[in-house]
This record gives structure tokens, C-alpha cells and sequence, in this order.
């Protein structure tokens, strides 16, 4: 019965990233255009690495939160690496 919770609530969150992602590109159409062009390594690891993270602090450990912290700030700023690689986004130098 808890693996049936898990999945709902991984789905859940998966639906909550994506409504909020939708919500976010028609806001700012460049940021959808820049996230189309994100290798889908970038998009695996946010799928199956840290929203499966954010589900093991909600029903094993809320230290884990520290752990989806870290993870979701290292994903972010490979992110932004990339992008600035692909010259997407400015360089702060």
C-alpha cells in the first residue's frame, strides 16, 4: 500500500513541475525555448534524481531535504553552465 503512495505523490510532483513549468514559459518565452533546447540528460536527472529525492523526504526522512537541496542547486547550476555554454544566457564574468 506505501509503494501505491509513493508513486501517486512522485506522479504528483511530477504534474505540480510541469503545471508550474507551463505557467513559468507562457510568463517568459525564452525560458521555455531555452528548457526545449536542454539535453534531456539535464531533464533525466530532475525526473528520476531529485523529485524521486523530494518523495523519500515525504514519506521515509525529512533530513533528505537538505540532500534534495544540494541536488536541486547542483542541477540548477549545471543548467545554467550549459546554457551559458550554448550562449543562451549572458556570462556574469
Amino acid at each position: 500500500m506505501l509503494l501505491i503512495w509513493v508513486l501517486l505523490a512522485y506522479l504528483a510532483l511530477l504534474g505540480l513541475d510541469a503545471a508550474i513549468n507551463e505557467m513559468d514559459f507562457r510568463r517568459s518565452p525564452d525560458k521555455g525555448e531555452r528548457y526545449r533546447l536542454l539535453p534531456l540528460p539535464y531533464k533525466l536527472c530532475c525526473w528520476f534524481g531529485v523529485i524521486p529525492l523530494c518523495v523519500g523526504m515525504l514519506f521515509w526522512h525529512g533530513a533528505l531535504g537538505v540532500v534534495v537541496c544540494i541536488a536541486l542547486a547542483a542541477l540548477q547550476s549545471a543548467c545554467v553552465r550549459w546554457y551559458q555554454k550554448a550562449g543562451l544566457l549572458p556570462r556574469n564574468d
